[in-house]
């Protein structure tokens, strides 16, 4: 399975090959090999690796964006007498780890391509944002997304949960020694991985703009921090009161926030240059969603620096679409382009009983033209959060060939492996999120074809449609009570709503063949129980299926 889809290829044949042994060399061969020794069989014939670095435009210039960019790389695939040759030309490290993880994909799949592709990102910023309230990721967690996110195609990490005590509510101190060296080994990690590490720090409800004490508290918290390694950093004063507390504050700045939090921003951002003109500062804004052109967004955005990204939700917190048009307007009131923090798949607040594991959606396939790039804002519920950002990792590679269901497929045989398709009765009801996605499909294809059965008369062919989707059901659902699975643990509560659904199906189609008060009170004491359930599973079509079987 190529995961995320290849820009440019030029392929033709796939093959079955195995290898069991690899012959590397040229540019950087010994990292290659370092990256490759863990992917390959017991058996099988040889692959031929060479590596050729090529400073040139077809190498190191993306022309649909315009950028140069190291993360460029050309294929050719073709068989040799024993085994399998490649040739691998890039213009650097980077290039040549984005190279070898497509290697590594073939090689788990078992299948090669025969002919040479040329591949390329076209958004340039493209991650994740561990930035939701609710408990944070264990250290364990936050590795294993980071490996599996590089792997895929982003290459930028942002730092931000709100409940962290030492990013928000105790801006103002140090890490503890433990704490620091944890976010050590997560930039280390993103260094390897070519994943950008921004840190990222909320002072906003408690800080008076016009101290310089405070200032100094969050110039010594960045110094700590780059004394780790860590080289980006964002300045968050989102979701804090729109009006200044302190009377020195009102004094300072007119009374206004964004003179506040524009003399802040540039201030910082000089500070962070002092130390090493490498840093790159983003800021969250106080107003972070709109049309884009309101007072205080361009404010803020043509009286900071032009090298400060600029986080923007869209029209609103949680956009169903993210358009080119909004994006010019952004730019144009702004003379920034957005940084998208994408509110997809976080499922925090008051939408807590939702779980977005299904596809990004609504996001336009010209959009990296005209923006810096999205980082999308993830679950508390990390490995819950893998099958979304992975679509996003396609979408943000290759937005053009992308397709959300059936990126959202290839994710979940990512995820699952082999038990992808039994589980796919209940990840099908729980596609559902912010966006809007379709929910449901393969339950509500089910139920229209019974409708359609059931009102020409063929009461027998509507009993044996709906059968059918109990028993892959059934199966599900004892797969969801017995199987040990660290994502299924975290989806244990709307398991237990669809073993709810599951009884609601069997007995409200009880009635179809036997249609008695008994049952029908059964049915309805379900119904009431699967709507009592807080969490949220299914399309209304299984309540409203239920309803109609009681009206016979």
């Amino acid at each position: 399975m190529i995961y995320p889809a290849f820009q440019k290829p030029k392929i033709t044949q796939w093959i079955d090959f195995s290898p069991a042994k690899l012959e590397i060399n040229g540019f950087d061969c010994d990292y290659a090999r370092e990256m490759l020794e863990n992917s390959l069989d017991c058996k099988g014939d040889t692959l031929y690796i060479d590596i050729v670095k090529e400073n040139t435009r077809r190498l190191e210039y993306i022309e649909e964006s315009r950028k140069i960019s190291g993360e460029k790389y050309i294929i050719s695939c073709e068989k040799c007498a024993d085994g399998l040759k490649i040739t691998a030309t890039v213009s650097c490290r980077m290039g040549l780890f984005r190279a070898i993880n497509r290697v590594i994909s073939m090689i788990k799949d078992k299948k090669f391509f025969i002919g040479e592709v040329e591949d390329y990102p076209l958004f340039a910023k493209r991650g994740y944002i561990e930035g939701f309230y609710g408990k944070p990721w264990s250290h364990e967690n936050r590795r294993m997304m980071l490996e599996l996110m590089s792997f895929y195609g982003m290459n930028t990490y942002y730092y931000a949960p709100k409940d962290d005590p030492y990013h928000r509510d105790r801006w103002f101190d140090l890490y503890p020694k433990q704490d620091l060296l944890a976010l050590s080994e997560l930039s280390a990690l993103c260094e390897e991985r070519f994943m950008e590490f921004n840190f990222c720090i909320a002072p906003g409800l408690s800080m008076k703009y016009s101290s310089e004490e405070d200032f100094q508290k969050l110039a010594r918290k960045a110094e700590q921090l780059y004394g780790i390694g860590i080289r980006n950093f964002g300045l968050l004063v989102d979701d804090i009161p729109e009006d200044l507390w302190f009377d020195e504050d009102k004094a300072a700045f007119g009374g206004e926030a964004v003179n506040a939090h524009i003399d802040l921003a540039n201030k910082f951002n000089d500070f962070l240059k002092q130390i090493d003109s490498r840093c790159r500062l983003t800021v969250c804004p106080l107003q972070y969603h709109g049309t884009g052109d309101e007072y205080y967004i361009s404010k803020l955005g043509k009286g900071i620096g032009a090298d400060i990204s600029i986080f923007w939700t869209g029209k609103n917190i949680c956009s169903q679409e993210l358009t080119v048009r909004e994006a010019v307007i952004f730019e144009n009131a702004t003379n920034h382009k957005p940084l998208y923090w994408d509110n997809f798949p976080v499922n925090d607040a008051e939408m807590q009983n939702e779980m977005h594991i299904g596809y990004l959606s609504g996001r336009d396939a010209d959009l990296y033209r005209y923006s810096e790039g999205i980082i999308s804002n993830t679950m508390e519920f990390a490995m819950s959060s893998r099958m979304p950002l992975l679509t996003v990792c396609d979408y943000l590679w290759n937005p053009l060939a992308y397709n959300g269901f059936e990126s959202w497929q290839n994710a979940c045989e990512i995820v699952l492996g082999a038990e992808k398709n039994i589980c796919m009765p209940f990840l099908d009801n729980l596609l559902t999120s912010c966006l809007k996605v379709e929910n449901s499909p393969m339950l509500n294809e089910m139920l229209n074809l019974a409708q359609q059965q059931f009102f020409a008369g063929d009461l027998q062919g509507a009993g044996e449609t709906v059968w059918a989707y109990i028993t892959a059901l059934e199966k599900c659902c004892k797969k969801l009570k017995t199987v040990e699975n660290a994502m299924i643990s975290e989806l244990y509560p709307w398991a237990e709503k669809q073993f709810i659904a599951l009884d609601l199906l069997k007995s409200a189609i009880s009635v179809l063949s036997e249609n008695t008060e008994e049952n029908k009170a059964k049915t309805r004491d379900i119904l009431q129980k699967y709507l009592a359930h807080p969490k949220t599973l299914c399309d209304f079509s299984l309540q409203a299926f239920a309803e109609r079987m009681l009206t016979l």
